[in-house]
């Protein structure tokens, strides 16, 4: 998603409360209808443009004749009435004045003076006919004309107005209300040489009094000559420093002209005499805003909403300024007390979308999104964006339509190209490269498609291609460490190690943080044989922190603008945030738990679910709780919100399947199995026969399992974790072909899923499909370049090919990650022993780390054993290899090589001893594999997907 005028901050006009107040109270001398600035929170700028200027309420002008001629008075009632007016008191003046129509009923005054009451109190109706009686018994009175053009004016009738006003000029020529507002009316129909005809009309004093000059400026900038305007109202503001209504109508002015210096600068006059005026705040903040002074800005509207926590407008336009700051974790916290205020302002929806993309929320965007369009249907461009946050949750069958739909109606729009192509990547790689290449002809300058060029290129190995994508977005981005990184990684794979060294160095002293840039300039050292600084590097990487490496990165988009790591930080902090403000919304405290669990903050994590309990007991809700403990493996905790979710809704058979998986883990087969027959017939569907196949095999009833799994492939499952216990079960069982087939329908419908994909790997590789496998490997590694088991997957497949030189870096990239298991460690220590020439010391720290996570493996013993021996350490040899012998009798590598080490201990009948029964191993047909444990088949216990 991109940023958009749709989203923009705008200047909204708001007067000062005084103000406001002193000019609704009624004149008894001149009743005068002067504009009033209007709160106005439109989300385009460009109906704020619109605004007719604001006349203010000014002391001490003379508006010509008085409305009540200063006659003797026939009665006290009128002129208490009179008294009352002035006051403000129009009630009682109201009241005072029935009485005294009562007994006077044909007092042109008093009918006038009772249309200005209900004037004054917006009673237009009412008034109307008071005027009418009044002007049939006086048509030529001034003041009665005139307050009745005011009167038409409050009520928005312009013509009539128009006519009142030119019957007051036709009697006084240099009236000043009248002349004034014709000239105000003038300038609504952008007639700028008839508004300052009527100015010239006015007495002098009030032509050079704040209103007229206020409309002459706005009259000189409707003739085109706005340096003029300009002058004016500079000479103005130095006329009435200490005027805040007269400053705040100068910015408003400036405002209308896109002047925001100067309606900052005004504003700041207006402040300096109101200094705790909401309404001058507001406006000075988004004038500040829009100046691009937004340090001001920010400091401003934090006053502001020290004065008003809730109001929305300052919410938004502060979440807004914070956006543009690229604070968008601070503008989300904003915007979401705003929304819960105004849950139907389109404006603070879409700004909602942009910010979650920006952090990477994608599911939070496009349902924000969602809720925007039901109130926007007709904006494309958001349901485009909606549909591009879709692909960036792997819901590419879902947005594709919307994206198809809308590049059909704007087929030069490169965005739409792009993020249709970045949709057809993972299926359609053809048509994807077609998008991007039309996007880029139409715009070259768009980085985003190039850069999903250069990522397609690189996952199909046209590495020449990407790497000349990338050296243009260089050019033109040079900070651009992502870029430098994807650059260096090409040019390890295309052999180049030095070019490779010098892009990866630049990468990582741009982002010294960074884990990935880090792991990648750390095998581009070793490529050239500098090993005690890719060493350094690899331990300034796991300086970084679990918080750093805990994850991989989620997908293509990352991949493009990946997201700081303190951002996950702040996001836990803006959950909690968001729970003090709504202790009550259970779905928040769910969002804590899961955020929590995947910090590896378990105790945390268990509190902030059970403390949804009291709060709901929605099913939804509760199975929600139950797959978030059932994937961090919490099976006791998830069980008692997966048994409350069916008991409240026992058609929910998703909520089944994994109290079922539950009972599994927690109590065996077969009373998980137990508990899944409890599902009604209608819910057994693709999914219930995988888990069901699962289960019967822990039982060891093989045929019933196998014809459960073919009853549930061909019901076409959904969820991914039973596929891939699906694939375990054919794995196991060594029909690897039947678990491609089966991974690739998984991915079909469940596309991008990580773990299958890895699972597919695996397979391909124990099927000896090298071609495929490193593909496939190739494409996920740098998808999600952080996550440690594609690279041990990869480093064990390639030494199980006996490739240890290309295996190495791999392995040892794959326990930078955090791949914390005696097989990585057993495999590198394979590798350094047998890579030209051996790096003893690396073997001998690998295989001590190996040994110290699985004591009790016979290969790893043996291995031990073998390194011993090889640095004439003959006692620790023959320890090692006696363990592994007593562990696994029948394992032939550890006969031969404690053979070896009696004879080099000079112990000639147990060498003998020893080779006999490497012979005798050897000729039985059941011999156990010697390289089991570099079998990808050997990983598949390991398998986890990376976390979302």
């Amino acid at each position: 998603m991109n940023p958009t005028s749709r989203g923009a901050s705008t200047i909204c006009s708001s007067a000062p409360a005084d103000f406001a107040r002193e000019a609704e109270r009624p004149q008894p001398q001149a009743f005068v209808v002067f504009l009033l600035p209007q709160r106005m929170c439109a989300p385009k700028a460009a109906r704020l443009l619109r605004m007719v200027l604001l006349l203010v309420l000014l002391h001490g002008m003379s508006w010509g004749r008085p409305v009540v001629a200063q006659e003797d008075l026939s009665s006290s009632l009128y002129e208490r009435a009179l008294v009352f007016l002035g006051k403000g008191e129009s009630a009682e003046a109201e009241k005072v004045l029935r009485q005294f129509l009562r007994e006077h009923p044909r007092d042109a005054r008093a009918l006038g003076l009772m249309g200005v009451v209900l004037d004054s109190q917006q009673r237009y109706d009412e008034a109307e006919p008071y005027y009418t009686q009044a002007i049939d018994l006086n048509p030529h009175s001034v003041s009665l004309l005139n307050n009745l053009g005011n009167h038409y004016l409050a009520r928005g009738q312009m013509e009539r107005a128009r006519a009142a006003f030119a019957g007051v000029v036709a009697l006084q020529p240099d009236h000043a209300n009248a002349n004034l507002q014709l000239a105000r009316i003038s300038l609504a129909e952008k007639k700028g040489s008839q508004a300052i005809a009527y100015l010239r009309r006015m007495p002098h004093e009030d032509q050079t009094a704040p209103a007229a000059q206020l409309l002459r400026a706005q009259a000189l900038d409707v003739q085109g000559k706005r340096a003029e305007a300009v002058n004016v109202l500079a000479e103005l503001a130095r006329q009435t420093p200490r005027d805040a209504a007269v400053a705040f109508s100068i910015g408003m002015m400036y405002v209308g002209w896109k002047r925001y210096e100067d309606a900052e600068s005004a504003f700041g006059q207006a402040l300096e005499t109101e200094p705790t005026n909401f309404d001058v705040l507001y406006n000075l903040a988004l004038a500040a805003m829009q100046a691009g002074h937004l340090g001001r800005a920010q400091e401003v509207f934090a006053v502001a909403l020290q004065q008003r926590p809730e109001d929305v407008d300052t919410l938004y336009n502060l979440a807004s300024l914070r956006s543009r700051q690229g604070h968008a974790e601070q503008a989300m916290a904003l915007l979401v007390q705003a929304h819960h205020s105004a849950p139907q302002r389109p404006d603070i929806l879409l700004l909602m979308a942009q910010s979650a993309e920006r952090l990477g929320y994608y599911t939070d965007s496009a349902e924000v999104l969602e809720q925007y369009l039901k109130l926007n249907p007709t904006d494309e461009v958001a349901r485009r964006e909606r549909a591009f946050a879709l692909v960036c949750i792997g819901r590419q069958a879902e947005a594709l339509p919307d994206l198809r739909r809308y590049v059909q109606k704007r087929p030069k729009d490169a965005r739409g190209l792009y993020e249709l192509g970045v949709a057809e990547m993972l299926h359609e790689q053809d048509r994807a490269l077609q998008n991007f290449n039309l996007a880029l002809e139409i715009d070259p300058n768009l980085g985003d498609a190039r850069v999903a060029r250069a990522t397609l290129n690189f996952q199909v190995g046209r590495f020449l291609q990407t790497v000349e994508d990338l050296k243009l977005v260089q050019k033109s981005e040079p900070e651009d460490f992502r870029a430098l990184d994807t650059l260096g990684e090409c040019y390890l794979k295309l052999g180049r190690p030095q070019e490779a060294l010098d892009t990866l160095s630049r990468a990582a002293q741009l982002a010294p943080n960074d884990p990935e840039a880090l792991m990648r300039y750390s095998r581009a050292l070793l490529s050239v044989g500098r090993k005690e600084e890719a060493r350094a590097v690899l331990h300034q990487f796991e300086q970084l922190g679990p918080d750093v490496r805990s994850r991989p990165h989620r997908g293509l988009l990352d991949f493009f603008n990946l997201a700081p790591p303190q951002r996950r930080v702040q996001y836990l902090a803006n959950i909690e945030a968001q729970i003090r403000m709504y202790p009550r919304n259970p779905s928040l405290r769910v969002r804590l738990g899961e955020e929590l669990l995947a910090q590896g903050k378990t105790a945390e994590a268990l509190q902030a679910f059970r403390e949804v309990l009291p709060l709901t007991s929605e099913a939804s809700i509760l199975a929600e709780c139950g797959k978030a403990l059932l994937a961090g493996e919490q099976y006791d905790a998830a069980r008692e919100f997966l048994e409350r979710a069916v008991a409240n809704d026992v058609s929910a058979g998703d909520s089944r399947l994994d109290l079922a998986i539950v009972v599994f883990h927690v109590s065996g087969a077969e009373a998980g199995l137990a508990e899944l027959e409890k599902a009604p017939v209608e819910q057994r569907r693709g999914d219930y026969f995988l888990l069901r196949a699962q289960m019967l095999d822990a039982q060891g009833k093989l045929e019933e399992a196998r014809e459960s799994l073919n009853q549930g492939i061909r019901a076409a499952p959904t969820r991914p974790d039973l596929y891939f216990q699906g694939a375990l079960f054919l794995i196991k069982h060594q029909y690897y072909q039947s678990a491609v087939d089966l991974l690739q329908q998984a991915l079909r419908i469940i596309p991008d899923e990580p773990k299958l994909l890895l699972t597919e790997a695996i397979a391909y590789g124990l099927m000896d499909w090298q071609v495929e496998t490193r593909k496939l490997l190739n494409k996920i590694e740098s998808r999600w370049p952080e996550w440690s088991q594609p690279y041990l997957i990869d480093g064990v497949i390639l030494s199980g090919h006996a490739k240890f030189a290309e295996a190495k870096p791999l392995l040892e990239t794959a326990v930078a990650l955090g791949s914390d298991d005696a097989t990585a460690y057993y495999n590198l220590a394979l590798a350094d022993d047998h890579i030209t020439p051996p790096d003893e010391e690396g073997a001998r720290h690998a295989i001590e780390a190996a040994l110290r996570l699985s004591p009790a493996d016979a290969y790893i013993q043996s291995l031990a054993g073998k390194i011993a021996y090889e640095r004439k350490d003959y006692q620790a040899a023959a320890e090692h290899l006696n363990a592994a012998v007593r562990i696994q009798p029948d394992l032939a590598e550890a006969h031969e090589w404690l053979g070896r080490t009696y004879r080099a201990l000079g112990e000639t009948e147990k060498t003998t001893s020893e080779m006999k029964e490497v012979v005798r191993i050897k000729q039985q047909a059941h011999a156990p594999d010697q390289a089991t444990l570099s079998s990808p088949a050997s990983l598949l216990f390991l398998v986890r997907a990376p976390q979302p």
